[in-house]
């Protein structure tokens, strides 16, 4: 029984995930298999949308930006995704892999963009999110190289109070996601 306002919003809350389930939706990540992962964290994927070969001058801002004009970006492919749990908490997710020249350029990059404020490659469109004037926040942030590769992942809510724990928890997930 929901004895208040506060309680009734801490019962739809969506706090984080054990480890084992949070490593075991990192495992079926790697393999590409987001079904599985959400489901390992509880969620369903409402939508998604995958664009390919974007532009990462256009894609970006701030110092992130002037580092693409200085150390322009071989590919840039990325994700936008919706995922819900059983409260009606919405989250969505964003997902970008940038293929740099050179380990060392995607190095100076990770760098820079994991600096908080420093600018960010931006997601393509949040209008496929169907949640008008929705933006990411960069709180809720994952990134991590690979080789020449930089996977940058990020989430916020669209609607109800999931935890920020949880919303790192699957910003961690996305981040292992193959480049589509």
């Amino acid at each position: 029984m929901v004895t208040s306002v506060g309680a009734g919003l801490d019962a739809a809350t969506t706090k984080s995930v054990s480890e084992a389930d949070a490593a075991a939706g990192k495992k079926a990540a790697r393999k590409g298999d987001r079904a599985e992962a959400w489901r390992r964290l509880a969620l369903k994927e409402l939508k998604k949308e995958i664009k390919k070969d974007l532009r990462c001058t256009v894609q970006s801002f701030g110092q992130v930006q002037q580092f693409f004009l200085r150390h322009p970006c071989d590919k840039l492919d990325q994700l936008l995704f919706v995922v819900q749990d059983r409260n009606g908490n919405t989250i969505a997710g964003s997902v970008a892999w940038v293929k740099m020249p050179s380990a060392e350029s995607a190095g100076q990059l990770r760098k820079l963009e994991d600096v908080y404020g420093s600018g960010d490659v931006t997601p393509f469109g949040s209008e496929v999110l169907a949640a008008g004037g929705f933006r990411f926040t960069g709180k809720h942030y994952r990134s991590r190289p690979d080789g020449k590769l930089v996977v940058i992942a990020e989430t916020d809510p669209i609607k109800g109070h999931p935890s920020d724990a949880f919303l790192k928890q699957v910003a961690d997930v996305a981040d292992v996601l193959p480049p589509p």
